[in-house]
């Protein structure tokens, strides 16, 4: 399909309307070499797909960056009636906290897993002269660097797991789910679309609060390279947002 490294696997599953058949594909663009068994700089997507049609019923494009020390993740968790974009980084919880040494946390419920900040900040996306800036839930959390995959970062005290996402919606919702987007998701996905299908960099502008502000960079080019086009379209391109 492309050149990236592809791993297929076709299970059969017996269901009460007989057999279904789906093939999983996982490709990686730079597997791990030698003894390292990191994966770094690498698009990895995994999707499934049925036999019969081709048609795709579920996948994921993680961008893990070479260094997760001074760069952002980036994740798309697709599936039939909606896709969530995440951006994952790390910062010090010091260079987040108020004066009085409290950090701020606006979703104390998610404390028992972990999170202890959340706040919205500014954030502004900017590709080929199209720009919008937009508010973004920002969480920080101690429980774990990434669940996303494997990183050499070790967890030490004071360090935060960091990210902000955003979930598009689509017209294929079923009728029984209760679902919107935001006005903040819908300048995202219409920003972000737009730069995959021109192959225009995509430029994400952190304001940082109390913290330093961070700048995030999507080669969409590369993106494009990496991940199949059918993917892509079943994630963002061919589809249209709930009352967009």
């Amino acid at each position: 399909m492309n050149r990236m490294a592809k791993y297929s696997a076709t299970a059969c599953f017996l269901s009460l309307f007989g057999s279904v058949h789906a093939g999983d594909y996982r490709e990686i663009e730079h597997p791990p070499s030698g003894t390292s068994k990191l994966i770094k700089d690498s698009y990895v997507v995994e999707y499934s797909a049925d036999d019969f049609t081709d048609k795709i019923e579920e996948a994921k494009v993680l961008f893990i960056p070479q260094d997760f020390r001074s760069q952002a993740a980036f994740f798309l968790r697709c599936r039939p009636y909606y896709t969530n974009f995440s951006v994952q980084f790390l910062e010090r919880e010091d260079a987040l906290k108020n004066r009085d040494g409290s950090l701020t946390n606006e979703s104390a419920k998610f404390a028992k897993h972990g999170y202890v900040y959340n706040t919205k900040h500014d954030l502004k996306l900017i590709s080929s002269g199209n720009s919008a800036t937009i508010d973004a839930d920002v969480g920080g959390q101690t429980n774990h660097l990434t669940q996303l995959f494997k990183t050499d970062v070790e967890k030490t005290p004071g360090l935060l797991g960091m990210s902000f996402h955003f979930t598009f919606n689509y017209t294929e919702m079923p009728d029984f789910r209760s679902a919107s987007n935001t006005s903040a998701a819908i300048t995202t996905f219409n920003i972000l679309t737009q730069a995959i299908q021109s192959g225009e960099t995509l430029t994400l502008q952190l304001d940082g609060r109390r913290g330093p502000d961070r700048t995030f960079i999507l080669d969409t080019q590369r993106m494009r390279s990496a991940v199949p086009q059918e993917v892509l379209e079943f994630c963002l391109l061919n589809r249209q947002l709930i009352d967009d």
